[in-house]
């Protein structure tokens, strides 16, 4: 994994200038060995820590069994809240995603601002800008030209994904010969339907490995030898950079298009700015 280090707008811009020929995906961090695991890992984690604390050890769920009971549990009971019932399991991941659910997957965009926003937005932070730690943004490198589509699914697969058991989502049952290109990584993307105006304004897409497991992003990547690159901005130029981006109208107000969004966004303005 590349490793670059930009301290301002100008010098980001500089620099995902030269992907202009690639596709690209990216996503915003601030704690790497953390946000980069897939919320379900997250979450799995802190129940194993809390029935370790609690003495109840013993009877702690796998992760592929906590993750198949929290989704399970969530297709029971969401249905009276849906405008409409999701089409396949992949789509059943988004929409609790969506709504804070922990799942497998991870949260892209093909926007490189907006995945910079959320690296540097200081979330109702009110120490001073010097003492802001450095954050991250991670570029997946996923094709050699803009239209690749090595790691996508089309659409007729992602209906076709569906747990397997063990913590495996597949086209293809166990031990059938698995679709997709030959010495494909099993790490997919797949466009969300525009469950909300908030996908689609953040022009998001999500990842998820088809066997769960407990690793963060960047060591599957290193492990499969996909192009990762981690941008670091250190915390002193984060101020500036949130400054610039609100000119340029990355900010809550557009990314988050409601009225929590449009406050957050005059709240962040008249605290930071006037």
């Amino acid at each position: 994994m590349q490793d670059v280090l930009v301290d301002s707008l100008i010098n980001y811009i500089a620099f995902i200038s030269g992907l202009t020929d690639l596709s690209v995906s990216y996503r915003g961090s601030k704690r790497p060995g953390e946000d980069m695991k897939p919320t379900i890992v997250r979450s799995w984690q802190r129940n194993r820590d809390i029935r370790r604390f609690t003495g109840k050890e013993d009877s702690t769920l796998a992760l592929w069994e906590y993750e198949a009971r929290l989704i399970e549990n969530f297709q029971r009971q969401s249905l009276p809240f849906l405008e409409t019932t999701p089409s396949c399991h992949l789509n059943w991941l988004a929409v609790a995603q969506h709504h804070q659910l922990p799942t497998r997957l991870l949260d892209w965009t093909r926007n490189p601002l907006i995945a910079l926003y959320f690296a540097a937005s200081n979330r109702g932070r009110y120490d001073s800008p010097e003492s802001w730690d450095d954050v991250f943004v991670f570029v997946w490198e996923t094709g050699s030209s803009p239209g690749s589509r090595r790691f996508v699914l089309p659409l007729e697969k992602v209906s076709e994904m569906r747990p397997r058991g063990g913590g495996l989502i597949a086209c293809e049952e166990p031990g059938a010969e698995s679709p997709g290109e030959e010495g494909q990584a099993r790490i997919h993307l797949f466009n969300p339907p525009n469950l909300s105006s908030r996908i689609a304004s953040q022009e998001g897409l999500f990842s998820f490995e088809e066997q769960l497991s407990e690793e963060a992003f960047p060591e599957r990547a290193e492990r499969e030898g996909l192009r990762l690159t981690r941008i670091r901005i250190p915390g002193a130029a984060r101020l500036e950079i949130l400054k610039h981006l609100d000119r340029l109208g990355v900010e809550s107000g557009k990314l988050f298009p409601d009225l929590p969004g449009l406050c957050a966004h005059q709240k962040w303005v008249a605290e930071w700015q006037w």
